[in-house]
């Protein structure tokens, strides 16, 4: 991928205007931008949490909708972000066109942002990504650092998932769903696994691996994780540290799910690699209290329900597993929503092969995210994995699963997109259990 942005530099700029900047991935960069002092705006199609937060840090959020007019008057030392959903029809998009302002994606202005810094670290990989940054940031910041970060999920307990530290080190999460990671020049470049999803959306699996073999090369120092596809990628890097994650020892984080002790091994030796004693960053991430949407527990009543942020077979597996560790001799209930047709009529089979690993399976409708639909349904996918296809408002799916619940179930929402909504009633009924 080019780099669009050879001679941006933040120094150019005095105020941001973020397109969609309640957002996941805008609502943590437009907290950097207050917290250096710039002037921030922005607009969303909802007006919600994230846009009350911003309002009190002192961003001035239009009401929801996106209109030209949210646009500030003053040209001048003016950057437009906009997120990947505002496309070139988006009237605020339009109007900066017109009015020749820059407009960046948001992961191109993440790299703006991260040339600022000293020693930038960036982890990128098609699984992982938001677990080990979050977690390196944690226990940095637990060492004593203030190290700046913007991390694509919420660690629990924290205001933002973004801040902009003292200058120095910056972590963040560097996105291949879109390219963007190429675009990036870090200190420490963390690869956590190299996988074919979202090759769909770049072009094709060659581009993909074109993009990791170039944040690689821009990477001063790697550190990434072993495998026939990354160990062929990443052969010839001058500054390249591969990674076994085979054989932790079983005093390494323990209550802490497989994938999450995987993910923990990786962020203790990227501080290593940045100059931290590893025991105390081993010390410090057992306090870790871990990413929303993570293994994380929603309730823990005779049933136990929990939320995990898996959507690809890959990270199904490896959540299924943990499961079992975390949970083992209880009957594992799963509710899975398939995220994006394309997704689930890629990797089918894989799908249908990890959910047969649960006691009982439930498929709710496809989180479509913004497409028409596909050769593959819900209701295929649970026939395959020999479970229940659930149809209905969220409620009542959450009903439906619910009355199937026993003491001592796990039951596991697992799902990307809009899952979390059936969680009052599944609740509610799992709480009834007796």
């Amino acid at each position: 991928m080019p780099d669009p942005m050879t001679d941006v530099h933040l120094s150019d700029f005095r105020s941001v205007h973020i397109i969609g900047c309640c957002g996941a991935g805008c609502a943590p960069l437009a907290r950097i931008f207050l917290e250096k002092g710039f002037r921030v705006s922005g607009s969303d199609l909802l007006d919600n949490a994230a846009a009350a937060a911003l309002r009190s840090h002192g961003a001035e959020i239009a009401p929801a909708g996106h209109r030209a007019e949210n646009l500030p008057r003053e040209n001048d030392g003016l950057l437009v972000v906009r997120t990947s959903a505002a496309g070139p029809d988006n009237p605020e998009v339009s109007e900066a066109v017109r009015r020749g302002l820059p407009v960046l994606r948001r992961g191109e202005a993440l790299a703006v942002v991260a040339d600022s810094y000293a020693r930038p670290v960036a982890v990128s990989g098609s699984h992982g990504k938001t677990s080990v940054s979050g977690m390196l940031a944690w226990l940095i910041r637990e060492l004593g650092a203030n190290p700046g970060f913007m991390v694509g999920g919420a660690v629990t307990g924290w205001e933002s998932a973004g801040a902009a530290g003292d200058g120095d080190l910056f972590i963040s999460e560097a996105d291949e769903s879109d390219g963007t990671h190429a675009l990036l020049h870090p200190h420490l470049g963390i690869v956590t696994n190299v996988e074919d999803d979202h090759a769909w959306s770049l072009g094709g699996f060659e581009v993909l691996e074109r993009n990791f073999t170039a944040f690689a090369k821009q990477s001063r120092t790697l550190l990434y994780c072993a495998s026939p596809e990354t160990d062929r990628l990443f052969a010839g890097h001058p500054h390249a540290i591969r990674m076994e994650l085979g054989g932790l020892p079983d005093d390494f984080l323990p209550g802490f799910g497989h994938f999450q002790r995987l993910d923990g091994a990786i962020a203790v030796k990227a501080a290593e690699l940045l100059g931290f004693d590893p025991r105390e960053a081993e010390r410090a991430l057992r306090g870790f209290p871990g990413v929303e949407r993570r293994l994380s527990v929603r309730l823990n009543a005779a049933a136990t329900v929990i939320e995990d942020y898996a959507h690809h077979p890959t990270e199904l597996r490896e959540s299924i597993r943990s499961l079992r560790e975390l949970y083992p001799g209880r009957r594992l209930v799963v509710i899975f929503q398939p995220h994006r047709f394309a997704r689930l009529e890629r990797y089918f089979d894989e799908f249908a092969a990890e959910l047969k690993k649960a006691d009982r399976v439930f498929v709710t409708p496809v989180f479509a995210a913004w497409t028409g639909g596909g050769k593959r349904s819900a209701a295929d996918l649970a026939a395959a994995a020999g479970g229940t296809a659930l149809e209905g408002t969220w409620d009542e799916m959450g009903a439906q699963a619910g009355r199937e619940l026993k003491a001592g179930d796990v039951a596991a929402i697992i799902g990307a997109g809009d899952l979390p909504k059936i969680l009052p009633s599944l609740t509610a009924a799992a709480s009834a259990v007796r």
